[in-house]
């Protein structure tokens, strides 16, 4: 992309949310177009929002960042300042609790900022975030995790249950995001996509991501070779679920404590997680819905669909597949 110093330096963040190919953006995408004029997670930069993020009220942090980004806007004029952090809309295992504080600060710092929002169906996300819990977390049924106990989706009582990482099931702001972000930098500055349209058009997203950028075209983009294939339904019932549903697990906000991590949970977990991935489901890989039992799905389509399907039609209209 040729420089152009009469338009001002264009912002975009991706604000994830985490489990939405957010690996296939950052490595396959991203990663691949410095060299047109895009400058992805400037080290210098990141240092400072993760910082802030971490710690909100640092004034002195935000004020950097403010010098540095106006710095940033003196310098670089007609080019693109690419950010990937998907962990702002706040803590996936509370359900992004803070989503609307967290867009509120982002908007301080970069009130120009174009939003690029990746959301998926919370069904489908929720089953994906158990499965990668189980990669480096405590082993357990996804009843546990989503607080599933005596036929319906409870409150998240306390960080831990029986050990695992859990969620609050219901109360997943999939379009409380996206309106939040609407409302915060206008709907001009927001770009939703869905993950579902995303995983089937990929030629579509990348166009649009180029004009998104405001480049004229994309490079000669490397190969995806993003491996993210998550546990089969097979291995996790054979190697982690346990004893399948416990309507009282152990309710706890401590983890263990770090000698106990290092020299045992963490190589145990390290060595179930290499046997699966290399050996068990490289032999056969047998896959299914966990959460078809107990009607869990059904139940969750019907708590979330009403809140989905205007993101579903938007991307659609915004891809152009409508």
């Amino acid at each position: 992309m040729e420089q152009n110093s009469s338009q001002p330096l264009r912002i975009v963040v991706h604000i994830g949310l985490h489990k939405t190919a957010t690996r296939f953006f950052q490595n396959f995408v991203f990663a691949q177009l410095s060299g047109v004029g895009v400058m992805y997670n400037p080290p210098e930069v990141m240092a400072l929002l993760h910082a802030i993020y971490k710690s909100p009220g640092d004034t002195s942090k935000i004020e950097q960042l403010e010098h540095l980004l106006s710095r940033y806007r003196a310098d670089f004029p007609g080019q693109c300042l690419l950010i990937s952090k998907p962990d702002i809309p706040g803590e996936m295992y509370d359900a992004y609790p803070e989503f609307e504080d967290n867009l509120q600060l982002l908007y301080r710092l970069m009130p120009e900022a174009q939003l690029l929002y990746i959301c998926r169906h919370p069904a489908d996300w929720l089953h994906s975030a158990y499965r990668q819990s189980l990669v480096k977390g405590a082993a357990g049924p996804i009843e546990t995790f989503l607080n599933f106990r005596n036929g319906s989706f409870c409150a998240k009582q306390s960080v831990f249950a029986n050990g695992m990482r859990n969620l609050p099931a219901l109360a997943f702001p999939v379009s409380e995001i996206d309106q939040a972000g609407a409302a915060i930098f206008g709907r001009e500055q927001v770009t939703t996509l869905c993950f579902e349209h995303v995983r089937e058009n990929k030629e579509r997203v990348l166009d649009l991501m180029r004009e998104l950028l405001g480049l004229v075209a994309l490079p000669e983009l490397e190969p995806d070779r993003v491996k993210n294939r998550s546990f089969s339904a097979r291995a996790i019932q054979r190697f982690c679920e346990g004893n399948r549903v416990d309507d009282a697990p152990q309710q706890s906000d401590t983890g263990p404590g770090p000698l106990l991590w290092k020299w045992w949970l963490k190589p145990r977990r390290k060595l179930r997680a290499n046997f699966i991935k290399h050996v068990y489901d490289k032999r056969r890989y047998d896959d299914w819905d966990l959460l078809e039992r107990h009607g869990m799905r059904e139940q969750l389509m019907a708590h979330y669909d009403p809140h989905y399907q205007p993101l579903i039609t938007a991307s659609a209209h915004r891809l152009g597949l409508d």
